[in-house]
């Protein structure tokens, strides 16, 4: 057996450091773990995982169906959004075909379009913002999907409604775009968009969302995309049938009701991150202007030294080499206490830099 030659050149996916005993930093997770109600959901349904889960999710997309005011059909639940992501490809990409995106931003849209025989187009950026008009000029007849992160993940910066919308006008009907918003939740910019207005006006459109960051169930493997019930219904065709197990779908349908712990989270995030942003320039550091729960962080001596260096104390952070950015690092928002750790232990290991 031999790997595709179309896939020999195809980098594996680099995830943050764990390092038993260190304080993690490096995967934007929530700091204070899975919410109380998403614990008890996972406490009272462990004694049924011998039986296979309901692949349709009924509880769950009837949860999100309330919340974002919209039919059940309108929702497809994936182990993870990346797998809504393959899902996309899966139903609508083949070879010679592209999709488009940015540079520095998600690898998961490249290997997704990868996975099926096609190609990924990377417009630059204008000052580590996604340019959408630059991703629009790439957009040709064998588009099938351009795919848009906001807030930018490792960045953290965000495109306005305005410049959505204009977007959104401009591109073809026939090319869907996937906007993912893994971290919208936390984003408080007053322009940004509203997707689930724009879902009204656009039938292209697919908005991605997880679990995993504000809700805190990121080893539970819990995304969703939301579009036209037509676009749901060709994703449902290329959808493993029990793709999300049980105790997932009910921690995720518990942690939507638990509007205490997603107002902590949020209050904690805008605080922290603040305090991140503000400490970190204040010693000289460019700190791009962050929408999400991660800062990103521009460094003197290399990201991959910082990296190493923080490390040494304890903590583990994301070197930006992967995403195209080599002297970046960032920083996931942690506690008040957490984050004292480590800014002790930047302020130590900045002497190194």
């Amino acid at each position: 057996m031999r790997l595709r030659e179309d896939l020999a050149d195809l980098p594996p996916y680099v995830p943050g450091k764990l390092i038993p005993g260190y304080l993690k930093l490096a995967s934007n997770e929530n700091p204070f773990g899975p919410g109380p109600r998403a614990i008890e959901a996972i406490r009272s349904g462990v004694l049924g995982v011998h039986v296979y889960p309901d692949g349709a999710a009924p509880e769950l997309r009837a949860a999100l169906g309330s919340r974002w005011r919209l039919p059940t059909e309108a929702f497809i639940l994936g182990n993870g959004s990346d797998e809504v992501l393959t899902l996309v490809t899966g139903a609508y990409f083949r070879p010679g075909d592209n999709g488009v995106t940015s540079e520095h931003t998600f690898s998961a849209y490249e290997f997704s379009v990868r996975l099926f025989g096609a190609t990924m187009r990377r417009a630059p950026q204008r000052d580590y913002v996604l340019d959408l008009e630059a991703i629009l000029s790439l957009v040709d007849s064998r588009t099938r999907a351009v795919f848009l992160c906001n807030p930018n993940n490792p960045t953290g910066t965000v495109f306005s409604q305005t410049e959505l919308k204009a977007f959104l006008a401009k591109i073809p009907a026939s090319v869907l775009v996937v906007l993912d918003e893994a971290y919208a939740e936390f984003a408080d910019a007053p322009d940004f968009p509203d997707s689930r207005a724009l879902l009204d006006d656009y039938p292209n459109l697919l908005v991605l969302r997880t679990f995993s960051k504000v809700y805190g169930l990121a080893s539970m493997r819990v995304g969703y995309g939301i579009a036209a019930p037509s676009i749901i219904a060709d994703l449902q065709v290329v959808r493993q049938p029990f793709n999300v197990g049980t105790l997932s779908q009910a921690a995720a349908t518990a942690a939507l009701g638990d509007r205490d712990f997603f107002e902590k989270t949020l209050a904690n995030n805008r605080q922290e991150r603040q305090r991140l942003i503000e400490a970190l320039r204040g010693q000289g550091f460019r700190v791009l202007p962050s929408q999400a729960n991660f800062i990103a962080v521009q460094t003197p001596c290399g990201g991959q030294k910082v990296f190493e260096l923080i490390r040494d104390e304890g903590i583990t952070i994301r070197p930006l080499g992967s995403f195209g950015l080599p002297d970046w690092v960032r920083i996931t928002v942690g506690t008040p206490e957490q984050n004292g750790v480590f800014l002790d232990a930047w302020s130590r290991a900045k002497k190194k830099f």
